[in-house]
């Protein structure tokens, strides 16, 4: 559908013959072919209407019919990929997900977690420390020399003094040493299991162990 300014049809006596196919301004093809008809019919002999003028609003009629229905076809394409990648989300459910994040789960007493560092520069001393709830660092570990990029960790789910740490979410931060042997923090990723899929609007959000919801943008990697 298209929009033709009703001074034309005021002009041609074709305002009170929609008959209900369009409302306000809306003309539908038939509706304009039918007011080009009339145009020809009642033009002034005298003055009869240029044909740039004709092949101009044919042009213009043309050209909006067919963004209407380009603007249809990439509708149509966006509902077929969302929901392709709602399939995809459900087929994701049980696996892991490397996201970032600052928490980190041991989903069972005396399990171990995985996560990663994104090192923005080498270092010669890259260090990992688990926080417990009341803000306690119950475990440091020590990666040493580093190069830049993701550096993968593991923590064995023990408390520095050997103690197995209790089911629950912690919390994971990192720290490298600079040239300047100035420490600075880097981001934290962890491995967190996909529980469920949700929809935000149509469009899923894989919920995660520790709790949180995300797009899959945010997802670095699945395994």
């Amino acid at each position: 559908m298209t929009q033709i300014n009703t001074d034309l049809l005021q002009r041609y006596g074709l305002e009170n013959n929609q008959k209900g196919k369009a409302s306000g301004n809306e003309l539908l093809q038939e509706d304009f072919l039918t007011l080009m008809t009339e145009q020809l019919k009642n033009q002034d002999p005298m003055k009869p209407t240029d044909n740039g003028e004709f092949l101009g609003q044919m042009a213009q009629f043309s050209s909006v019919s067919s963004l209407g229905k380009l603007q249809e076809t990439v509708s149509s394409l966006a509902q077929s990929l969302q929901a392709g990648m709602g399939l995809n989300a459900v087929n994701m459910i049980g696996k892991e997900a490397l996201v970032a994040s600052d928490r980190i789960t041991l989903e069972k007493e005396g399990n171990s977690a995985r996560g990663a560092v994104n090192l923005p520069a080498g270092t010669g001393n890259l260090r990992v420390a688990i926080t417990d709830p009341g803000g306690n660092i119950i475990r440091q570990i020590d990666m040493g020399n580093q190069p830049a990029g993701l550096v993968e960790f593991t923590w064995d789910g023990k408390r520095n003094d050997g103690s197995v740490a209790a089911q629950g979410n912690y919390l994971v931060t990192a720290q490298f040493d600079t040239d300047g042997d100035t420490a600075e923090a880097a981001e934290t990723l962890v491995f967190s299991k996909i529980d469920s899929v949700s929809f935000d609007n149509g469009k899923p959000k894989l919920n995660i162990q520790n709790g949180q919801s995300l797009d899959f943008a945010a997802i670095q990697q699945i395994q």
